[in-house]
């Protein structure tokens, strides 16, 4: 694969800046901070996207590159694989994803997978090189290769990792430290207290005490819960009862009315009947008095008769003397009292008679009323009798589904001071009954409140059991990681190891001239070199210049085993501790072993140029100054 050309419309302190790249060895040439980082981390977010993510560093790299003074925040990359096929791609940065253009200029970013983290993977589809597989093979930065003295053992330490893992930022016995290490910190053993595993056991221990503790009041709630239950449907039964027996109520009240008015009308039946009897009396009496005078009239004549026979006899006696005529006044008298009288009797009993048609009358008017008030009362009767079974029936229909047929039958033939009774009766009843669910209310919320409780401890128990199964199941991931690591590792140290150390073996040879020519590498003695008197000293007791030979050219080694595409090379600064003849040995080196690798090398001095001068080897010049 070769990068062909670059076009920078805006990347970190770069600008409207096009860069052609060649075949073979590329320098890229730059005063501190002309851009030469910029560049090189263009190429990378070209091909994977400008993170915004830290990911451990002070300030994403999407911040780091994005330019002050315009507000373009892109590119385009041309590229060619080892297959022939050439691509571009175009990315603005503040976006995901980039277009990706082929040969003929076709739109074919559809045609590879999204990840919807890191955008479209083209670049790993088409090399099957990840982002940082890239950065630990293709390209070795300043930072990553610029070691004191000091810090030869941290590189030495790298190269051990490469010939026993493939990646010299893994080292199995720290890996293998580091997981043992993690294990007990994020779970734990039974030998320990404070830990995960230690603090969920305990917990769960002490949530099943409180559990079981209050496990009694489910049974209450239970029991409670029932009889509550009972009672509201006694309660209903009651309201619809007392319903029942005020509409029996509401009707008794409202036929007493009517029953009122019937009286009314037998009353009014009753007196005319009275006031008849008192008129017949009243005739009766009117009679008797008439009778009366008439025997007043015998009385007349009887004291008529006996004046008269008193005149004869005092007449025979005492012949007819003048004295005699004095016994002829009272006669006179009584006959005068006698007209008199009689002419009162008269007019009496035409008074009389008058009397007795007006009360006769009286009696006829009084009979109609009475019979009119007995036909209104027995029409009255009969309705009310009529509408008393209607309510009855229409009652029992409607509350036939709620009520016992017997409990109507019985309340309905009661009288309204049975009924008002059995209202207050049941009314007393009822109000038992609410009071009876009012106490067990106040009971069931404070069973519902330990119920809360105990549904919170089984809850936090649900939590500690699944904790304890994650620390479970983490705790195997860990076993099965160490188990896939040690068989990692003898698998490696059966392959890889052998393999890196031949070319470890070979790189030092050529590029130090043939001072050193074997490698070992043991887990006890680590990475060990043999001198040309055949001992072995530890690799640490080499020069710097020496270790950063094996270093840059051991991790070049490693791009072949990753991927089938020739991926070019990208050394940031990395020979500031190689002399002269280092220098010139990598060169050789890199031009020999990697002459179908495009090799870009970023520099601020003159040196690898000299040096590929004095060579008399090819080179591609780019000045970021210019």
């Amino acid at each position: 694969m070769k990068i062909n050309n670059l076009k920078i419309n805006g990347f970190g302190k770069l600008k409207d800046k096009e860069i052609k790249l060649e075949d073979g060895i590329n320098i890229v040439y730059g005063e501190n901070e002309a851009g030469k980082s910029s560049l090189l981390k263009f190429i990378t977010s070209m091909f994977y996207g400008a993170s915004k993510n830290k990911n451990g560093k002070d300030i994403s790299d999407f911040d780091k590159y994005k330019p002050w003074q315009t507000e373009e925040f892109s590119g385009k990359i041309e590229y060619s694989l080892d297959s022939g096929e050439s691509f571009e791609v175009y990315r603005e940065f503040k976006k995901k994803n980039p277009i990706i253009y082929n040969s003929k200029k076709e739109d074919i970013s559809k045609s590879f997978n999204i990840d919807k983290t890191k955008g479209i993977e083209f670049f790993e589809e088409q090399t099957g090189i990840d982002e940082e597989t890239f950065f630990n093979t293709a390209i070795t930065e300043q930072e990553g290769i610029k070691l004191s003295k000091s810090s030869q053992n941290s590189i030495v330490q790298k190269i051990s990792n490469l010939i026993t893992s493939g990646d010299d930022n893994i080292s199995f016995k720290k890996s293998l430290d580091k997981i043992n290490k993690r294990q007990n910190e994020e779970v734990g053993i039974e030998r320990t207290s404070q830990r995960p595993i230690n603090n969920v056991e305990n917990k769960i221990r002490r949530l099943l005490d409180e559990k079981r503790n209050l496990e009694n009041y489910k049974e209450n709630m239970y029991d409670n819960s029932l009889e509550k239950e009972q009672l509201r449907l006694e309660e209903k039964d009651e309201e619809i009862k007392i319903e029942f027996l005020k509409e029996v109520k509401s009707k008794q009240d409202n036929n007493r009315f009517k029953s009122a008015e019937i009286n009314f009308n037998r009353n009014l039946e009753s007196d005319y009947s009275q006031k008849i009897k008192e008129l017949n009396k009243k005739i009766e009496n009117v009679q008797a008095e008439n009778n009366f005078e008439k025997v007043n009239n015998k009385n007349y004549y009887l004291v008529a008769a006996i004046l008269i026979i008193t005149f004869i006899i005092l007449m025979f006696v005492n012949e007819f003397k003048l004295v005699n005529f004095l016994v002829l006044l009272p006669l006179i008298f009584v006959f005068y009292k006698k007209l008199e009288a009689e002419n009162k009797v008269k007019e009496n009993a035409k008074n009389i008679d008058s009397d007795r048609e007006k009360i006769a009358h009286e009696i006829e008017v009084l009979k109609e009323n009475q019979e009119l008030q007995k036909k209104e009362a027995e029409s009255k009767q009969e309705k009310l009798t009529n509408d008393i079974e209607r309510e009855k029936i229409e009652l029992i229909e409607k509350y036939t589904k709620f009520l016992d047929i017997g409990f109507m039958e019985e309340n309905l033939s009661k009288n309204y001071d049975e009924i008002l009774k059995e209202i207050d009766r049941k009314e007393n009843r009822l109000n038992t009954i609410k009071f009876r669910l009012h106490t067990m209310e106040t009971t069931s919320q404070n069973i519902n409140k330990k119920l809360e409780e105990l549904s919170k401890i089984e809850e936090e128990l649900t939590s500690a059991e699944e904790e304890k199964d994650d620390l479970l199941s983490l705790n195997n991931s860990y076993n099965i990681a160490k188990v896939c690591l040690e068989r990692a590792y003898a698998q490696v140290k059966e392959n890889i190891s052998p393999r890196f150390t031949e070319n470890l073996c070979d790189i030092i040879s050529k590029v130090s001239d043939g001072r050193y020519e074997n490698v070992l590498f043991s887990d006890e003695d680590g990475l060990r070199v043999e001198l040309q008197n055949g001992s072995y000293i530890p690799a640490s007791r080499l020069s710097t210049g020496t270790i950063d030979q094996m270093y840059i050219s051991l991790r070049l080694s490693a791009l072949n085993e990753i991927t089938e595409e020739k991926m070019p090379i990208i050394l940031d600064e990395a020979f500031a501790y190689f002399d002269d003849e280092r220098l010139a040995n990598i060169l050789r080196y890199l031009e020999n072993n990697f002459r179908q690798n495009q090799i870009i090398i970023f520099t601020c001095s003159n040196r690898e140029k000299e040096v590929l001068d004095k060579l008399k080897l090819e080179y591609n010049i780019i000045n970021l100054e210019k």
